[in-house]
């Protein structure tokens, strides 16, 4: 780019009730804070809360278009088609050079189709970080997995016209080519952590200290159900085992997971600490002696990645797409073998040489997935599309 361009984000699905992100959305945000300065005027289409996160991540001199709050009170469905409809005064902003959709869901892609059919030299650069398995499979809600499903098969006939296609893994560009997506159109950039601050995050003072702990959005994918049962089989063991569990969720969820943990006479052993800030969450897995993550969905899986560089070790279920990302460096479990996994978490409490080898070698692993790194990835992928 020899000129500095003009660039329309859109932000536009941020859905958090003001308690976390999504690995996308941290994505959005670590990398274009590091690579902001290489365009002129940035404008970004987002709702309140992703207007907090815009602001407290240090991403600076942007014009932000902000969906009015009363659409946050419908349900997510609603709330997204009004979101939508009021992304399409983006086709009043003249001299855009490049449109950046964060993620595939239809607030941030149908607005962007919209913007490329009516400016044909305006490059497109689309965000596919997952593909939702069967419905019938999905953890959760079956009509709420339906749903999403069958929108993303609509957001991916109108995303075959983006001029560049931003995976996080191999295997979900594979996906995309078999179902008739341009293969050229196609680049794999991971997510990234922040290694610096790793390096340098210190215990804070009295930290809580817990045996395990779980960090994501809590959701039934997640494998949260999977969580309390395999901690239930751990205390069956060692009774005094704790677990903390942190991310935010809605409150449906929360207390469907604190009915479980009452129902199984866990409540001694397993603490839902909810959202946290970044500080205290990560002291608290630095704290910790294993990092348990049950997760039956994941990109790319950036808690891990996190743990990780907290020295801790990981045991997860053997994703596909942990082999691509993190190789042979974090313990896999055959997918729903309960059993298995609490022993082998059980095993990595009782043998501190072991943990020690394990999470010493994963936190130098890990280091290759550094944000300044990604960032510059990131930016010669657009300049590339962009020439």
């Amino acid at each position: 780019m020899k000129n500095k361009k003009n660039v329309l984000i859109f932000l536009n699905s941020f859905w958090n009730n003001g308690k976390g992100m999504s690995g996308g959305d941290q994505m959005f945000i670590q990398v274009f804070k590091r690579i902001r300065d290489s365009f002129d005027k940035v404008y970004i289409y987002t709702n309140t809360d992703g207007e907090t996160v815009v602001n407290n991540g240090g991403l600076l001199n942007v014009k932000l278009k902000i969906s009015n709050k009363m659409f946050d009170k419908y349900n997510i469905f609603i709330n997204y088609v009004f979101r939508t409809v009021k992304a399409f005064s983006c086709l009043k902003i003249k001299d855009i050079n490049i449109i950046y959709s964060t993620s595939d869901f239809f607030p941030d892609v149908v607005p962007a189709y919209l913007y490329r059919v009516f400016n044909k030299n305006t490059k497109w650069f689309q965000c596919v970080f997952h593909v939702y398995p069967d419905w019938r499979n999905r953890p959760g809600s079956k009509i709420k997995s339906f749903i999403a499903g069958y929108l993303q098969k609509i957001s991916f006939i109108l995303i075959k016209k983006a001029d560049c296609i931003v995976n996080i893994n191999k295997q979900v560009g594979d996906y995309l080519i078999e179902n008739g997506f341009d293969k050229s159109k196609i680049i794999v950039n991971t997510p990234g952590i922040d290694v610096e601050y790793f390096e340098h995050l210190t215990l804070k003072d009295n930290v809580e200290k817990y045996d395990a702990t779980f960090l994501a959005r809590l959701n039934p994918s997640k494998g949260i159900n999977d969580l309390i049962d395999i901690w239930a089989l751990v205390v069956g063991r060692n009774k005094n085992a704790k677990l903390a569990i942190i991310g935010g969720g809605s409150e449906e969820i929360k207390n469907m997971l604190k009915q479980k943990i009452i129902n199984t006479d866990l409540v001694d052993n397993i603490k839902i600490i909810g959202f946290l800030e970044d500080n205290d969450a990560f002291s608290l897995i630095k704290n910790s002696k294993v990092f348990i993550f049950p997760s039956h969905e994941e990109g790319f899986g950036i808690a891990i990645a996190e743990a990780m560089a907290c020295n801790v070790p990981v045991v997860s279920w053997d994703l596909p797409v942990y082999n691509e990302i993190f190789e042979s460096n974090l313990v896999q479990i055959k997918e729903n073998d309960v059993k298995c996994f609490a022993e082998k978490v059980v095993g990595l409490l009782e043998d501190n040489a072991e943990r020690t080898r394990i999470s010493g070698i994963a936190k130098i692993f890990v280091k290759k997935y550094d944000w300044s790194s990604i960032s510059e990835r990131h930016l010669e992928i657009i300049n590339k599309f962009d020439s």
